[in-house]
């Protein structure tokens, strides 16, 4: 056992006592190199015996020298035309826009049996820019049309829309409509009028 330690730490001194080396540390993203000085002698701590060596039971001669200055560092970066390119984001395409499924709220203003009907009431509606759809489905074997006419963002916002229509439309006792409702109802189909 004591001829082992004794040739693993002579490999060991002499290791450390050669002309220079260079270590590579290499990551995802870069690689960093670091030059040691140079050594001509072993490495000793400041009591003056060997690193990690003590006299105690060794039967060889341990040179004691000064103690060697820390090594520099150089540390290498990647170029700039290796960066990465920056991510830009795109809008959302028309076809990607219209498999969106709406979750909002409008006014169911009023439920008719004729086309002509749902032409006549869109036609009353205000312009003020808020979307005007039909919807056609059948309630107890009978064929309805309804007429729905905004799009809100909240009940709250439709329930407050209701009170800016029209007299002729507050009678016939309109309601808020889920969106959403339509959209998974056995009639989805919502046309735009406007």
């Amino acid at each position: 056992m004591k001829k082992i330690a004794i040739v693993g730490l002579s490999a060991l001194l002499g290791a450390c006592s050669s002309g220079s080396y260079i270590t590579d540390v290499t990551t995802e993203s870069h690689t960093e190199e670091y030059a040691a000085a140079p050594v001509s002698q072993p490495v000793v701590s400041a009591q003056g015996t060997a690193q990690g060596v003590t006299e105690q039971n060794v039967e060889m001669n341990v040179v004691r020298t000064a103690p060697v200055a820390a090594p520099t560092n150089t540390v290498q970066t990647r170029p700039a035309a290796q960066q990465k390119p920056t991510v830009s984001i795109t809008p959302p395409s028309a076809k990607q826009v219209a498999m969106n499924p709406r979750y909002g709220f409008t006014i169911q203003v009023v439920a008719v049996g004729t086309q002509n009907k749902v032409d006549e009431f869109a036609n009353k509606l205000p312009g003020n820019g808020q979307p005007i759809w039909e919807n056609y489905k059948v309630v107890n074997g009978t064929k309805w049309y309804t007429v729905l006419f905004g799009d809100y963002a909240t009940r709250k916002e439709a329930e407050a829309a209701i009170a800016t229509l029209p007299g002729e439309f507050k009678s016939l006792k309109p309601f808020v409509k889920s969106i959403d409702t339509i959209k998974n109802s056995q009639f989805p189909t919502l046309n735009k009028l406007n």
